[in-house]
C-alpha cells in the first residue's frame, strides 16, 4: 500500500507556503491533501537506506497506480497532490474530470502536454499555433479523405499480415507483434504522407526509427527504467545530455533530414498551390477527389500569395511530418497490439468477427481478403464494439494532462497556476453511474449498436475529449480494424503461453503490453466458403 501522511510541504507558486491536513470545510485558497510520496534523494542523502526506501516507494506507485491513486483519491478526494518525477502533480477522480477536461481557459491541454512530452519550446517557437497546426493538418487533410487512403494503404495491411503469419507458420514460433504493426503502419503512413512512389525499404525504415526517436526523446519510456523512476531529474540531465543528442543527432539529422526531408521539399517547393483560403467549396471537393498525399494539403496551409511555400514554412511542414508519423506509428501501434492480443486471449469472440468479415467485406479469396473500403471497415461494427471495450478496459491511469493557467478553484481547494492536473480516467471507465454494476466487466457487446470507437464523450476517454481530442482517432481505429481483419482472415492468433505482460501500468497506451504471438493456419470452412 501506499505510504501517506499529511505534510508541511512547499509548493512552487502556490497560494500559501504549505498544504496541510484540512478539517471541516476547506477555505477556498487551501491546496488540495499532499500524498507524501518520496521526491528524491539529495546529494547529501545518498545513503543506502535513502536509496533502498526510494525505489521502493517508487516501484510501488508505477507498477500499481491504478490502486495507489484509487486508494489515495478514495481516502482523501476529490483531488490529491502526489509527487511524481520530482515534482508535485494533481490528480481528481470522475466527479471532476468533466471539469479538467473541459474547461481548457483555466486548465491548458497546450501547455500540459507540451510540458510533459519535453517539447515546451515548441510553443514559442509555433507562436502558440502548434497543436492548432496538427488538428487542422488531420481534421483538413486526413479525415475528408479517408476512403481513399483506406483504398491506397489496404495492401500494406494485407501484404504485412501474410508475411507476419508466413514468419510465424515457418518458424513454428511467437513472432514480436509491435515490431510487424510498427512496421506495417510506418509504411501506410508513408505512403499517405508523400505517396507511394517514394515507398522504399530505406524511407520506411527511416520513418520507423523518427518514430521510435521521437517517442524515446518525449519519455514514453522513462516508467520502463527503475532508476529513471527513482531518480527522474538526474534521468532527465543524462537523457538530454546525451541520449537525446543522440539522437537528434543521428536520427534527425542524419537521416530524416536526409531522406524524407528531401522528398518533403521536393514536393511543396517544386510546384505552385492555391492557398486554403482562397479555395471554393467547388475546388475543395476536387481536391479531396485528388489521389494527392497529405504533404500537399499541408503546403496549401503554408502557401503566400504567390503560390509558394517559403523555405520557413517548408521547414515548419517536415516538423508537422515529423509530429504526424510519430503520433500515427508508435502510438496507433501501441493500441494495436492491446486489441490483437486481447482477441488473442478471449477467442470466443473471434468466430464472431470473422462471421462479420464475410459480410461486410468487398473481395475474400482462399488467400484471404482481397479488397476492404472504408465504408465496409466502418461497418464492421461487431468489431468496432470490441475495439471500444479494449480501449475503455485496458487501464488508462494518468492518460490526459491539463496544466493550471493561473491559481484555479476546484473542489473546494486551490490549483496553483503553472501545475500538471491528471484526471484518474480508471474511474470514469470503470464508473458504475456511466456503465452500471458491470462496470469493471468485459463485454465486447457493449457497444455493437454504438457509438463507434473513434466517437468522443465524458465517460469514454482514451481520444481525450472536447477541443483537443485526438484529430486521428479515425485514421487509428481504421488500421487497427485492417490489422485485426487482415490477420484473422488467415490465421488463428494465440499469445504464447496464454498471457501477456503490462510493461508500464501507468502509460498503457504508449508502451504496449509485451509478448509473442503464435498465429496458426486457419481453417478456411471456418469462414463459409
Amino acid at each position: 500500500m501506499i505510504a501517506r501522511r499529511w505534510t508541511q510541504i512547499p509548493v512552487p507558486n502556490s497560494p500559501q507556503p504549505y498544504a496541510t491536513q484540512p478539517s471541516g470545510r476547506s477555505p477556498a485558497n487551501l491546496l488540495p491533501p499532499i500524498i507524501d510520496i518520496p521526491v528524491g534523494c539529495g546529494a547529501s542523502e545518498l545513503r543506502s537506506w535513502c536509496l533502498i526506501a526510494e525505489y521502493d516507494k517508487a516501484k510501488e506507485l508505477f507498477s500499481s497506480p491504478q490502486k495507489a491513486y484509487e486508494s489515495a483519491l478514495k481516502d482523501h478526494g476529490p483531488v490529491v497532490g502526489v509527487w511524481r518525477k520530482g515534482r508535485l502533480e494533481y490528480i481528481v477522480n470522475e466527479r471532476y474530470t468533466k471539469d479538467v477536461i473541459s474547461n481548457d481557459r483555466d486548465f491548458s491541454f497546450e501547455l500540459g502536454t507540451a510540458r510533459v512530452l519535453n517539447l515546451w519550446f515548441i510553443i514559442p517557437l509555433s507562436k502558440g499555433n502548434f497543436f492548432k497546426n496538427v488538428h487542422m493538418m488531420v481534421a483538413g487533410g486526413v479525415v475528408p479523405r479517408m476512403e481513399k487512403i483506406v483504398e491506397q494503404i489496404f495492401p500494406t495491411f494485407k501484404r504485412q499480415a501474410h508475411r507476419i503469419v508466413k514468419t510465424s507458420q515457418q518458424s513454428g514460433k511467437g513472432v514480436d507483434l509491435f515490431a510487424h504493426v510498427h512496421r506495417c503502419v510506418a509504411e501506410a503512413m508513408l505512403i499517405t504522407v508523400v505517396g507511394e512512389n517514394y515507398l522504399t525499404d530505406r524511407t520506411v525504415q527511416v520513418t520507423e526509427e523518427t518514430a521510435h526517436a521521437i517517442a524515446t526523446m518525449t519519455g514514453m519510456f522513462q516508467n520502463t527504467s527503475p532508476f529513471a523512476r527513482t531518480f527522474p531529474k538526474t534521468w532527465k540531465v543524462i537523457t538530454w545530455c546525451i541520449l537525446r543528442v543522440r539522437l537528434v543527432v543521428e536520427v534527425l539529422m542524419f537521416q530524416y533530414c536526409r531522406v524524407i526531408v528531401p522528398i518533403i521539399w521536393k514536393e511543396i517547393r517544386g510546384r505552385r498551390y492555391r492557398s486554403l483560403n482562397s479555395l471554393t467549396s467547388e475546388d475543395t471537393n476536387e481536391e479531396e477527389r485528388h489521389n494527392e498525399p497529405l504533404v500537399h494539403y499541408i503546403a496549401r496551409m503554408y502557401t503566400n500569395s504567390q503560390g509558394r511555400v517559403s523555405i520557413l514554412s517548408a521547414m515548419w511542414v517536415s516538423t508537422l511530418v515529423i509530429v504526424f508519423i510519430f503520433a500515427s506509428v508508435h502510438q496507433t501501434a501501441a493500441v494495436a497490439v492491446w486489441v490483437v492480443f486481447e482477441l488473442s486471449i478471449r477467442k470466443e469472440y473471434s468466430a464472431p468477427i470473422r462471421e462479420e468479415l464475410s459480410a461486410v467485406v468487398d473481395s475474400m479469396e482462399s488467400s484471404g481478403i482481397q479488397k476492404l473500403s472504408y465504408d465496409a471497415l466502418r461497418r464492421a461494427t461487431v468489431l468496432d464494439s470490441f475495439v471500444r471495450e479494449v480501449l475503455r478496459t485496458k487501464g488508462d491511469t494518468l492518460s490526459m494532462v491539463r496544466e493550471t493557467t493561473r491559481d484555479v478553484p476546484l473542489a473546494g481547494y486551490t490549483i496553483p497556476k503553472g501545475s500538471f492536473v491528471y484526471p484518474m480516467t480508471t474511474l470514469t471507465h470503470g464508473s458504475r453511474t456511466l456503465y452500471g454494476e458491470k462496470a469493471n466487466e468485459f463485454d465486447p457487446n457493449r457497444w455493437v449498436d454504438g457509438p463507434a470507437s473513434s466517437t468522443i464523450d465524458p465517460g469514454y476517454l482514451p481520444f481525450g475529449f472536447g477541443r483537443w481530442a485526438c484529430p486521428g482517432r479515425i485514421l487509428a481505429v481504421t488500421e487497427i480494424k485492417m490489422i485485426v481483419l487482415t490477420l484473422l482472415a488467415i490465421s488463428v492468433p494465440e499469445v504464447e503461453g496464454g498471457q501477456y505482460k503490462v510493461v508500464d501500468p501507468l502509460n498503457v497506451t504508449s508502451v504496449p503490453p509485451a509478448g509473442r504471438l503464435l498465429l496458426h493456419p486457419l481453417d478456411k470452412e471456418k469462414l463459409g466458403e
